[in-house]
C-alpha cells in the first residue's frame, strides 16, 4: 500500500510541476499595453506613420484608452518606440483591426509590412484589415460617448455591415490568400470619419500589386457579394421602376417608383470556356425573392402582372451585374474570382496568362443569365374601394 501511495503522490507532484512553467511568463494587465487597433499611413513627407490604441486599466486614469503614433519603417521598429512612451509593454496578440490609409496603398510593396504577423507565433492573424478614406489620425482621435471603446466599435461596425451584406470582411489570413492567389484580386472594407461618426462606405478593390483601383458603394457591394455567392442571410435590394413618379408640391420627384425585395434562395453556376484565346464565363443565377416594398400605385405592377415584374427585376439586376464586371475589367482587376474557375476548368489556356490574369480577364466575355421568381408579395390590399 505504501508503494501505491508513493506513486500517486509522485504523479500528482509531477502534474503540478508540468503546469508551473505556464506561470513563469505571466504579465499583469497594468504592465501591458494591449494594442486593440493599429493604424498604418504615410505622411506628407512620405514617411510611414504607425498608430496604436490600447485600453487603460488604471483606476486613476480619466481616459480609458491610450493612443499614440510613431514614425517607423516597420511594425517591429514601431513597437520599440511605443514601449518608450506607453505605460506598459506593447503586445499585439489581441489586435482587433488594422486601419490602412489610402496613401500607404500607393506605396510599392506596402503589403510586406505585414510580414511580422505571419512569422511571429505570438502575433494574431485574425484582425480585420480596413481601408480608410481620409487621414487615419481623425479616427484615432475620435472619442464616441455613446458607443463602446473605439477599437471594439470599429470591429463591431464592420461585422454588422458584413452581416448586412453591404461590405466585405477580410482578416490578415484572408488578405494573404487573395493577394497570393493568381486567380483573383483583393477586396477590403472601406470606411471614413464623418462629422460625428465613423461610417462604412463600401468595399475597396485592389489590383495584384495592392494598389487601390476601384470602389463599390454599399448597394454595389451587395451585388458583388451575390455575384461571388458569398452573401449571408437574406440580402435586400431596392430597384427603381420605370414609369410616372409621384410629385411633391414644388414639382420635384420626391417619391420614386421603386420595388424592394429580399432573396430567400439562390442557385449559382459558372460555365467556363475558351474561344480564340478569349475566356468566356457563362454565369447562371436563379433567385427566389419576396417583395417587401412596392413604392408605386402604378397598376402595371399589380399582382396580376407578377411575371412582368419578375422579368423587370431580372433585367435591371443583370444590367447592374454587367456594369460592375465591366468596371473591373477596365481596371484589369478580378475581385470576383473568375480566374479560379479558369484555372480549375481551363488550365491549359490559363497557364500562359496566370501571371497577368488581370489583362486576360479584361479581354474575357462574362455573360449573366438571371431568372427571378417572386414567392411572396406580402399582405396587401389589391382592390380599389367603390
Amino acid at each position: 500500500m505504501t508503494g501505491i501511495r508513493f506513486i500517486k503522490v509522485l504523479f500528482t507532484l509531477t502534474m503540478f510541476v508540468m503546469l508551473l512553467p505556464g506561470c513563469f511568463d505571466q504579465m499583469n494587465l497594468e504592465d501591458a499595453s494591449i494594442s486593440l487597433m493599429l493604424g498604418i499611413d504615410v505622411d506628407e513627407d512620405n514617411q510611414i506613420v504607425i498608430y496604436s490604441q490600447s485600453p487603460v486599466f488604471y483606476r486613476e486614469a480619466k481616459e480609458k484608452t491610450e493612443s499614440a503614433f510613431v514614425r517607423a519603417d516597420s511594425i517591429r521598429l514601431a513597437r520599440a518606440k511605443f514601449d518608450s512612451m506607453l505605460t506598459g509593454i506593447t503586445t499585439g496578440g489581441k489586435l482587433q483591426s488594422i486601419l490602412v490609409g489610402k496613401r500607404l496603398l500607393q506605396q510599392k510593396d506596402w503589403y510586406d509590412i505585414f510580414d511580422l504577423f505571419y512569422r511571429v507565433p505570438k502575433q494574431t492573424e485574425t484582425p480585420i484589415i480596413v481601408v480608410v478614406d481620409g487621414p487615419i489620425e481623425n479616427i484615432f482621435h475620435y472619442k464616441p460617448i455613446d458607443k463602446p471603446r473605439l477599437s471594439l466599435h470599429v470591429r463591431k461596425l464592420i461585422e454588422t455591415a458584413n452581416k448586412g451584406n453591404i461590405t466585405v470582411s477580410r482578416n490578415l489570413q484572408e488578405l494573404r490568400r487573395e493577394m497570393k492567389d493568381k486567380g483573383m484580386t483583393a477586396s477590403l472594407t472601406q470606411l471614413k470619419k464623418e462629422k460625428q461618426n465613423v461610417v462604412v462606405t463600401g468595399t475597396a478593390l485592389l489590383n495584384k500589386q495592392g494598389q487601390l483601383k476601384e470602389h463599390f458603394s454599399l448597394q454595389e457591394t451587395t451585388l458583388f457579394l451575390l455575384l461571388q455567392h458569398q452573401f449571408t442571410g437574406t440580402p435586400s435590394f431596392i430597384l427603381e421602376l420605370d414609369g410616372v413618379q409621384e410629385e411633391s408640391e414644388d414639382g420635384n420627384h420626391a417619391v420614386k417608383n421603386a420595388v424592394a425585395f429580399e432573396i430567400l434562395k439562390s442557385r449559382y453556376d459558372v460555365g467556363t470556356n475558351v474561344r480564340d484565346g478569349r475566356f468566356i464565363f457563362d454565369v447562371t443565377m436563379q433567385l427566389n425573392i419576396i417583395v417587401t416594398t412596392m413604392q408605386t400605385d402604378d397598376p402595371e405592377y399589380a399582382k396580376e402582372t407578377t411575371p412582368k415584374l419578375q422579368r423587370l427585376i431580372a433585367t435591371k439586376l443583370q444590367q447592374q451585374f454587367q456594369q460592375l464586371i465591366h468596371r473591373c475589367q477596365d481596371k484589369q482587376i478580378d475581385p470576383f474570382g473568375f480566374g479560379i474557375y479558369a484555372r480549375a476548368y481551363q488550365y491549359k489556356a490559363w497557364k500562359p496568362v496566370q501571371d497577368d490574369w488581370g489583362a486576360a480577364f479584361a479581354d474575357a466575355n462574362v455573360n449573366i443569365k438571371l431568372k427571378v421568381a417572386i414567392k411572396s408579395t406580402g399582405v396587401v390590399d389589391l382592390y380599389s374601394p367603390l
